[in-house]
C-alpha cells in the first residue's frame, strides 16, 4: 500500500467517525437531560408524599372554616370562588308554576291601595356569585386567626303579570346588585390534633360585620307595564344589616389513603334587627364528608350538608309590593345537598379545589326560587 492509498483510507475513515461520535454525543446530553427530568420528579412526588402524610387530607372547596392549621408564626393565605343558581319556584316541597303562584299566593299587601289579592311578580330564575379572598395567620399553637371580605354580584331575572288577577304575562325584566359583602373576621382554635393528622378537631369563632348594603334598588318591571325604582327584595341585598356570630366545629381524621370528617355551623344574628327593622332567621348547618387519596397530588371527595334557616323577622317598611321577594315569610326554611368535589396539590401545600353541589330536598317556607346547583372553587396557598 503506497502513501497516497494510505492517506485517503485515512481521510474516509477520518470522515466518517465524526458525525457518528456527534451523534453519540447528542445523545448522552439528551439521555442525560431526560435522567435529570425523572429525578426532578421523582424527588417532586418524594416532597408531596412527605407534605401529605405531615397534613390532614384537604378540606373541600365549599368548606368555611376548615383549614390545614399552620404552626406559630406561618399562614394560609386563598381564594374561594362560588357560583349559585336557581331556576323555577318550590313551595314547601313541591314545584309551582308561575302561573299557579300569581293566582294562588297572597299579597302580604293586600288591602293597602293600589295592591292586588295575590302575587303578581316571581322570579324566573336567580344567579348569585361570590369571590372570598380569605387569611389565616397562626398566633400561637393553638389559635390561628382569620378574615374574609366577599365581593358578590346577584342578578334575578322577574317575571311579571299584568294587572290585579289572571295569568297574562307582560314578560320579563332583570334587577342586579353588586359590591362588598358582609366582612368576617375571628380565631380558629385548635382543640385536638393526634401524629400525622390521624384525628383533629377544630372550633371556630368568627364575628361578620354588617358592611354589606342592605339599600340596594334597581328599576323593575310593575304589573301596570311600568318601569320603576325600588327597593329590592330581602334576598337581593348584599349584607344582613347585623352583626353576626358565627360557631363552628369540626372534626376530621385519615387513614392511608382515606379521609373523612364533619362539622357543624352556625350563623346566629347579635341583634333583634337591622337599621331598616329587620334580621335574618337563625341559620344551623350540618355536613359530613369522606375522601380518598388516588394520587399524593390529587383526592376526591363526596359529602352531604344539610342547612335549617328561620323566617326573616321584622319588615322593611320600603320593601313593597305583589312580589314574592318582598314578603318575609318566603324565606328559609330546609335544604339537604350532595356534594362531589376533587382537590389537586399542583406544588406542596398550594391547592386548587372544585366541587359541586346538587340538592336532594328543599322543604322552603311559603315560596321561593328553587335551588338548581352551585359550584365552588378554591385556591389555597399554605406558607408552611
Amino acid at each position: 500500500m503506497n502513501y497516497r492509498t494510505s492517506l485517503l483510507i485515512a481521510s474516509i475513515t477520518l470522515s466518517l467517525s465524526i458525525p457518528t461520535q456527534a451523534f453519540a454525543a447528542g445523545e448522552a446530553t439528551d439521555a442525560d437531560a431526560a435522567y435529570k427530568k425523572r429525578v426532578e420528579l421523582s424527588k417532586r412526588i418524594k416532597e408531596m408524599k412527605a407534605m401529605r402524610q405531615a397534613l390532614p387530607m384537604p378540606p373541600a372547596a365549599g368548606l368555611f372554616g376548615v383549614y390545614a392549621f399552620p404552626e406559630k408564626g406561618q399562614f394560609v393565605t386563598g381564594l374561594v370562588a362560588q357560583n349559585h343558581k336557581f331556576d323555577g319556584l318550590v313551595q314547601g316541597k313541591d314545584e309551582v308554576s308561575a302561573e299557579t303562584a300569581v293566582t294562588t299566593a297572597p299579597n302580604r299587601f293586600f288591602g293597602k291601595p293600589m295592591q292586588p289579592p295575590t302575587l303578581r311578580v316571581v322570579p324566573d330564575s336567580a344567579e348569585a356569585n361570590v369571590l372570598m379572598p380569605f387569611i389565616n395567620y397562626a398566633v400561637s399553637d393553638k389559635f390561628a386567626l382569620v378574615g374574609l371580605a366577599p365581593l358578590i354580584k346577584k342578578e334575578t331575572i322577574l317575571e311579571t303579570f299584568q294587572g290585579g288577577g289572571g295569568t297574562n304575562s307582560l314578560g320579563t325584566s332583570s334587577v342586579s346588585s353588586q359590591g362588598l359583602g358582609d366582612v368576617k373576621a375571628g380565631f380558629i382554635y385548635k382543640a385536638y390534633n393526634e401524629a400525622n393528622h390521624k384525628h383533629n378537631i377544630l372550633i371556630d369563632a368568627i364575628i361578620s360585620a354588617p358592611t354589606g348594603s342592605i339599600k340596594e334598588e334597581d328599576m323593575n318591571l310593575t304589573p301596570m307595564n311600568t318601569m320603576v325604582k325600588t327597593r329590592l327584595p330581602y334576598g337581593m341585598q348584599l349584607g344582613s344589616g347585623t352583626w353576626d356570630a358565627l360557631f363552628g366545629l369540626a372534626y376530621w381524621g385519615k387513614q392511608k389513603k382515606v379521609g373523612w370528617g364533619a362539622q357543624y355551623l352556625a350563623t346566629i344574628p347579635l341583634e333583634s334587627e337591622n337599621s331598616e327593622g329587620w334580621r335574618y332567621g337563625d341559620k344551623h348547618e350540618g355536613t359530613a364528608w369522606v375522601s380518598y387519596e388516588w394520587k399524593p397530588t390529587f383526592v376526591s371527595s363526596a359529602r352531604l350538608r344539610h342547612e335549617t334557616q328561620g323566617e326573616i323577622e321584622g319588615i322593611d317598611s320600603k320593601i313593597f309590593g305583589p312580589g314574592l321577594g318582598a314578603n318575609p315569610d318566603n324565606y328559609g326554611g330546609t335544604r339537604t345537598e350532595v356534594l362531589f368535589g376533587v382537590n389537586w396539590m399542583y406544588k406542596p401545600a398550594r391547592n386548587l379545589g372544585l366541587e359541586i353541589a346538587l340538592p336532594v330536598a328543599e322543604d322552603r317556607n311559603g315560596i321561593q326560587a328553587s335551588h338548581q346547583r352551585s359550584i365552588m372553587i378554591s385556591w389555597r396557598n399554605a406558607f408552611f
